[in-house]
């Protein structure tokens, strides 16, 4: 292979890496960067192809991160009460039951988070074409469209804030759990406190699971 071939072969590596580093910026940012970050990899594809996938799964792996703490906790207070009187408090099949859920709901959470970093859910652009709309006057249907598309923006934003702080008090419950039955195991006391947070735990865990509790705006289309 000669210098014709090898250079041949960069170019067409840098094309197939230009058009991967576009799909995964503009899905996390804008059109314009993502032909920026492309235009980047043609030439120095080696570089930063790898740069971008890093920093594409680096959202994903911040929630994964933040949930191993909860998960310890878990697994810690179950393992303060196995083979005790108090094991029924806490069993391993109601822990990985509980895993399951808040690696659901942590996923749901970073899923929209993720997707109200792009453009088209930012409320202050979809604010600002209502604005324009109506300054020029359109039509009553296009007007209706773009504020049907900010107020689902400002509910998904609900629903992101909603599922923020209930997996922040979700992950104070489980750390105060665990140190309850750490606590009932060493000091022989009784178990009615830990089984109160055991079932709040529960009752938490289950409205994670629940619909968007958000208004329902009630729009129609003018005829």
């Amino acid at each position: 292979m000669n210098l014709s071939d090898l250079g041949v072969l960069y170019g067409l590596s840098g094309a197939f890496s230009s058009v991967i580093v576009f799909r995964v910026s503009q899905a996390s940012g804008s059109r314009a960067r993502a032909l920026r970050s492309a235009a980047l990899a043609l030439p120095l594809w080696p570089l930063w192809l790898p740069v971008m996938l890093a920093a594409s799964d680096s959202a994903p792996r911040a929630s994964r991160a933040g949930a191993t703490e909860v998960e310890a906790a878990l697994l810690e207070g179950h393992e303060a009460v196995r083979d005790t009187p108090l094991e029924p408090l806490l069993q391993r099949t109601a822990v990985d039951r509980l895993l399951r859920e808040l690696r659901r709901a942590t996923e749901r959470s970073a899923e929209l988070e993720h997707l109200l970093s792009k453009k088209g859910f930012d409320r202050a652009h979809a604010e600002e074409h209502v604005a324009r709309l109506e300054q020029r006057q359109a039509s009553p249907r296009a007007l209706a469209s773009a504020r049907l598309h900010l107020e689902n923006v400002e509910r998904l934003q609900h629903l992101a804030a909603r599922d923020r702080r209930a997996l922040d008090e979700l992950s104070e419950l489980i750390a105060a759990l665990r140190t309850q039955l750490v606590f009932a195991r060493y000091s022989g006391s009784s178990p009615g406190e830990a089984s109160d947070i055991v079932t709040e735990v529960w009752a938490r865990v289950e409205m994670l699971g629940t619909t968007s509790d958000a208004p329902d705006f009630g729009l129609s289309y003018p005829q």
